[in-house]
C-alpha cells in the first residue's frame, strides 16, 4: 500500500473508465480533499474547486474568479494569467464560475510547465493581492467613471450575457425553482445588482469560501504524484489550518406548479417569438443511476425531431422548436423543456400538451429499441468523451461536483456499473416508471413575451507592471520537434480514393464528397440539407427508426460541410460534404450498411419530407438569432473575411448572415415541394458523380473488412469526377453594421494578409501586450484579440464590448505602439513559446482523425510543418518590430463589421456603408 505523508488515505480503487486508478485523500492539517487520477495520459491536468454559494445577484464569486488571477504574493504582477496565456504550453488554461462552485483547471503535456502552472494557480487562489488592492475589484468587478457610467470587466460581460432572451428566461426559471437557496441567484452577476457589491463584502466572501477545507484538488495523468503531493503539503496546505465550519448548501422545498410571466424588451417585438420554459426536479444528485437514467430517457424521447415526445409536441404546432435541458451537476438536478417561436396564447398551452403527450407514451410504453439506442450512444460518448476539453479537466470539474454534494470526488468518474444496471432495468419497465415519476408533479412554468422597451424616466497599489518571474520559465527547447504524422496508405477502390491511418481504440470512418465546381448558390441548399438529413425517411425505415439504428450501432454519426485553404500552388479552397461515423471496430460492417441507406435511399418528396424541411429551416433560423447575440464576433469576422477569401466566402454563405437571409427567404416563400426537388437533384449529383475519398482511422483488420465491404456498397461507383478547387467571385469590400438586441457590441476589423506562420507571434503580442490592456482592462470589453487565419486573412476583434467607435480608434493606434516598443530576448522567447505550443495542442482521437484528413487534402507535409515551425522560432525583436510597422498599412485595407446595439451603431454610423437590423 502506498504511503502519503501528510495525508490520510480515504480509498484507492481501479477505474477502467479513466484507464487507471483513483486515490482519494484528505490533507491532515487543512482538511483539503485530494483526488489522484493515475493513468498514462501525457496531457496532465490539475484542478482546484471551491464550494461557492451566492446569496445575492452581485456576482461576487464571478468577480473573485477574475480577481484572484490578477496578481498574488509570489507573482505580484498585474496579469499573471495573461502572461501564462502568452508563454505556456497549456492545452487548457481557464477558470469558471458555476452556480455552486468555482473551479480553476489547466492541462499541459509539459512537466516543467505543469509545475509552473500549479504554483501560479495555487498562489493565486490562496494568496491573491486583490484582498489588499481595491483596484483589482474596480477593474474586474465594477467602478463608476467620471461621467457617472458604470463599467468593469464582469459588469460588461454580464451586460452582454444577460441581454439575450434565453439568459433572462433561464434566470427567471432558476428564481422560480429555487427562491430560497443559492441556485435562485445569478451566479455570474446581474448588472442591476453588481454595483451593490462593496469591496468590504467582497473580501469577507473570499475569506469565508476560499479556504483549504472548502476545496477539492485533482491531479490527473502520467506524473510523479508523490512529488506533487509533497509540494502541495509543504508550500500551501500545511500552512492552512481548518476553519471553524465550512459553508454549506441548503435544500429547496420543491416549487411544483409555480408560474410566472416575464417580458423580453426588444425594439422589434414579434408576436411569434414568445417562449415557454417548463421545469421539473429529477431527484437526488447522489442517486447517479437515476440521473443517468434521466439523461438516457430524455435522449430517447426528445433527442431528435422524430423522438416520440418531441414529435408529439411538434405536431401540436404550438411553436417552431422545443429544446431540452438537463443539469445533473447541482445538489437538486432539474430538467427543462423550452418551447421557442411561440405566440403568447400557444405558450400557455404548452404544459397541457406535455402532459397529454407523456400520458400517450405511457399508455403504450416506451419502445425498448429506442431506449437501448440511447443507452448505447450515451455509453459510447461517456467513454470517448468527445469535444475539445481535455479528459483531466473534465475529471477535475466532476471531482469538485462529487466532493461538494456527497464528499466523494470519485463518484462521477465511475459509470460502467451504472450502464450495466440500467441495461437490466430496461427490460423490467423501469424507464416507464421513471417517466411517470418525473412528469407527475405540475411543472414550474415561465412564459416570456417580447415587449417594447419602457421609456426611460428622467431622472494602494500592491501589484506592479512587471513580468511574471517563474521558477522554471519555458524556452523554445521545451517545444520539441512537433508531432509527426503517422504514415498511412492510399489506394483506389470501387471508384473512390481509400485512405487508411493506422490507429488503436475506436474506429473512425469519414466520407469526403468533393464540392469543387458547385455553383455558390447551391452551397446554402446543401448546408440546410445536412441538417434535414436526420429528419428524412428512407426506402426501408422511417427517420426515427433509422436514427434509432444509428444510435444503437454507432457511437456518433452526422453529415456536415467544411472547407479549407490548401498549401498547394494557387492556395486552392477545398470544399467537402463530409459524413462521419465513429464506432467500435466490430460495428464497421453495420456502419457501411446504415451509412449506405441513410445517404443513398433518402426520400425527399412527400408531406413528411416537406414538413421536416419547414421545421428544420425554422429551427435553424431561431438558433442563428440566438448565436448572433452570443457570438457576434464570429459572424462579423466571417462576413468581413468573405471579401478576401474563397474559404470565408463559402463559410459565410453556409453559416453566416447570408445563410440566415437564405433561411428567411425559404420560410417566406414556403415552397417546400420545389426545395425538395432541388435538394434531391443536388444530393444525387454530389453522391453519385463527385469525387469521393473514404478515410478509415483504425486497425489493419478494420481496413481488410472495409475493402471487402466497399465494392458491394452504395458508395461504389464506376466513374466519378475529379476533385476540383472551389471557386467564387469575391464581392467588393463593404463596411457593415448589424443591429442586435443587448447593450454590448462585437467589433471586427479584417484585412487580407498572405499566410505566414511567424505572424502568429505578432498576433500574440498584439493580443496580450496591447489589446488586453487597452480594450479589456481600460475599455471594459470581456474579450479581445488578433487572429491570423489560414485562409489569407487577419483580424482584430472585441467581444461583449461596451464601446464601438472608441474600440476602432484603439485598434488604429496598435501598430505604432507595438513598433515603438523594445523587446528583450526573454520577451521574444515567451511570445514564440506561446505561439508554437498551440501548434502541438493535444487532441482527442476524433479530432486527431479529422485533422489528419485535413492535412492530406491541403497538401500539408511534416517537412512543411517543420519549416514553418523553424521560421516561427527564428523571429527576433527586429523582425517583430518590422511586422508591427507594416501592420498599419495592412489594416488600412481592412473591412469593419459590427454586431452591436442600436445606440452604438447610430453614434458611429459614419464608419459603415450599410446598416441592417437583424
Amino acid at each position: 500500500m502506498k504511503q502519503y505523508p501528510g495525508y490520510t488515505l480515504v480509498k484507492r480503487e481501479d477505474c477502467p473508465e479513466q484507464h487507471g486508478t483513483l486515490t482519494v485523500l484528505t490533507h491532515d492539517v487543512s482538511g483539503a480533499a485530494v483526488l489522484l487520477v493515475e493513468n498514462d495520459d501525457d496531457n496532465k491536468a490539475f484542478g482546484i474547486g471551491f464550494g461557492t454559494f451566492p446569496s445575492d445577484d452581485t456576482g461576487v464569486f464571478h468577480i473573485l474568479e477574475h480577481s484572484v488571477l490578477a496578481g498574488s504574493e509570489k507573482y505580484p504582477v498585474k496579469s499573471p494569467f495573461l502572461q501564462l496565456l502568452k508563454s505556456s504550453m497549456a492545452s487548457f488554461l481557464n477558470a469558471m464560475t458555476f452556480p455552486d462552485k468555482t473551479v480553476y483547471p489547466f492541462a499541459t503535456p509539459n512537466e516543467t510547465d505543469f509545475k509552473n502552472l500549479m504554483d501560479v494557480y495555487l498562489n493565486a487562489v490562496f494568496c491573491p493581492l486583490a484582498m489588499v488592492d481595491k483596484g483589482v475589484f474596480e477593474q474586474e468587478g465594477w467602478h463608476r467613471d467620471e461621467d457617472g457610467t458604470v463599467s468593469g470587466v464582469v459588469y460588461n460581460e454580464m451586460q452582454g450575457a444577460l441581454a439575450t432572451p434565453d439568459a433572462q428566461l433561464q434566470n427567471a426559471l432558476s428564481r422560480a425553482m429555487f427562491p430560497d437557496t443559492a441556485y435562485g441567484f445569478v451566479s455570474g452577476g446581474d448588472p442591476a445588482s453588481i454595483p451593490a457589491l462593496t469591496y468590504e463584502k467582497y473580501v469577507r466572501v473570499y475569506r469565508r469560501h476560499y479556504s483549504a477545507d472548502n476545496c477539492c484538488i485533482t491531479l490527473y495523468g502520467k506524473m510523479d504524484m508523490a512529488e506533487k503531493l509533497a509540494f502541495l503539503d509543504e508550500q500551501y496546505l500545511s500552512r492552512m489550518p481548518k476553519s471553524a465550519s465550512r459553508p454549506r448548501l441548503t435544500v429547496q422545498d420543491e416549487q411544483a406548479g409555480a408560474k410566472r410571466n416575464i417580458p423580453y424588451y426588444t425594439e422589434k417585438p414579434e408576436p411569434d417569438e414568445a417562449q415557454c420554459a417548463l421545469a421539473w426536479y429529477t431527484g437526488a444528485f447522489s442517486d447517479r443511476e437515476r440521473q443517468l437514467g434521466v439523461e438516457i430517457l430524455l435522449d430517447a424521447l426528445l433527442g431528435t425531431n422524430q423522438a416520440p415526445l418531441k414529435a408529439a409536441l411538434l405536431e401540436e404546432k404550438l411553436g417552431a422548436d422545443i429544446d431540452v435541458g438537463f443539469d445533473d451537476s447541482t445538489l437538486q438536478p432539474t430538467l427543462e423543456l423550452v418551447l421557442r417561436g411561440a405566440t403568447e396564447e400557444s405558450a400557455g398551452k404548452f404544459a397541457a400538451a406535455v402532459r397529454k403527450a407523456v400520458d400517450g407514451i405511457l399508455e403504450k410504453g416506451i419502445p425498448e429499441e429506442l431506449l437501448m439506442a440511447s443507452l448505447n450512444s450515451t455509453e459510447f460518448a461517456s467513454l470517448e468523451r468527445p469535444g475539445s476539453i481535455p479528459d483531466g479537466v473534465l475529471d477535475a470539474i466532476n471531482a469538485s461536483a462529487g466532493w461538494l454534494h456527497t464528499g466523494d470526488p470519485a463518484l462521477l468518474l465511475h459509470t460502467n456499473a451504472l450502464f450495466a444496471s440500467l441495461r437490466e432495468k430496461l427490460e423490467q419497465g423501469w424507464f416507464n416508471e421513471l417517466l411517470r415519476e418525473l412528469f407527475a408533479p405540475a411543472p414550474v412554468e415561465i412564459i416570456q413575451v417580447p415587449t417594447l422597451p419602457k421609456k426611460e424616466e428622467e431622472g494602494r497599489a500592491a501589484r506592479t507592471d512587471g513580468k511574471l518571474v517563474l521558477d522554471h520559465p519555458l524556452t523554445a527547447a521545451d517545444l520539441g520537434e512537433g508531432k509527426k504524422q503517422t504514415p498511412g496508405s492510399r489506394e483506389l477502390l470501387a471508384g473512390a480514393e481509400l485512405l487508411h491511418h493506422p490507429s488503436a481504440g475506436n474506429t473512425y470512418l469519414y466520407l469526403y464528397y468533393d464540392l469543387g465546381g458547385m455553383a455558390p448558390e447551391d452551397m446554402s441548399c446543401l448546408q440546410l440539407l445536412t441538417d434535414v438529413m436526420d429528419e428524412l425517411d428512407t426506402e426501408k425505415h422511417t427517420a426515427r427508426e433509422l436514427n434509432t439504428l444509428r444510435n444503437t450501432w454507432l457511437g456518433s454519426s452526422g453529415a456536415w460541410m467544411d472547407c479549407w485553404t490548401g498549401r498547394q500552388e494557387g492556395r486552392p479552397c477545398h470544399a467537402k460534404l463530409i459524413v462521419g461515423m465513429s464506432m467500435l471496430e466490430r460495428s464497421l460492417e453495420k456502419a457501411v450498411e446504415l451509412g449506405s441507406e441513410w445517404l443513398y435511399e433518402t426520400r425527399f418528396s412527400g408531406p413528411q419530407a416537406e414538413a421536416a424541411m419547414e421545421r428544420v429551416a425554422s429551427q435553424q433560423k431561431l438558433l442563428m438569432e440566438q448565436k448572433f447575440l452570443r457570438e457576434g464576433h464570429t459572424f462579423a469576422a466571417m462576413r468581413a473575411a468573405a471579401h478576401f477569401s474563397v474559404e470565408s466566402a463559402l463559410s459565410e454563405r453556409c453559416n453566416g448572415v447570408s445563410y440566415y437571409h437564405y433561411l428567411c427567404e425559404l420560410l417566406e416563400k414556403a415552397d417546400w415541394t420545389a426545395l425538395g426537388k432541388r435538394m434531391e437533384e443536388l444530393w444525387k449529383s454530389v453522391l453519385k458523380k463527385n469525387a469521393l475519398t473514404v478515410s478509415l482511422h483504425g486497425s489493419d483488420a478494420a481496413l481488410d473488412t472495409l475493402k471487402k465491404l466497399l465494392p458491394g456498397s452504395a458508395f461504389a461507383a464506376e466513374k466519378r469526377g475529379e476533385a476540383k478547387p472551389c471557386t467564387e467571385e469575391l464581392t467588393a469590400p463593404v463596411n457593415e453594421a448589424f443591429i442586435i438586441d443587448g447593450g454590448v457590441n462585437y467589433d471586427v476589423l479584417v484585412w487580407p494578409m498572405e499566410r505566414r506562420l511567424e505572424r502568429k507571434v505578432l498576433a500574440r503580442v498584439m493580443s496580450y501586450e496591447y489589446l488586453w490592456h487597452s480594450i479589456r482592462e481600460v475599455g471594459g470589453a470581456y474579450g479581445t484579440g488578433m487572429v491570423t487565419q489560414n485562409d489569407g486573412t487577419e483580424y482584430l476583434y472585441t467581444y461583449r464590448d461596451p464601446h464601438l467607435k472608441e474600440s476602432y480608434e484603439t485598434f488604429a493606434k496598435g501598430p505604432a505602439e507595438l513598433a515603438g516598443r523594445d523587446y528583450t530576448e526573454k520577451d521574444m522567447n515567451e511570445f514564440i513559446v506561446g505561439a508554437a505550443a498551440k501548434l502541438d495542442t493535444p487532441r482527442k482521437p476524433r479530432e486527431e482523425a479529422a485533422s489528419t484528413d485535413c492535412k492530406y487534402f491541403c497538401g500539408i507535409t511534416d517537412e512543411m510543418t517543420a519549416a514553418e515551425r523553424k521560421s516561427l522560432c527564428s523571429v527576433d525583436a527586429a523582425a517583430l518590430k518590422a511586422e508591427a510597422a507594416d501592420l498599419s498599412a495592412r489594416m488600412e485595407k481592412g473591412v469593419r463589421v459590427v454586431f452591436g446595439s442600436k445606440e452604438a451603431v447610430e453614434a458611429a454610423k459614419e464608419l459603415f456603408d450599410r446598416v441592417e437590423t437583424l
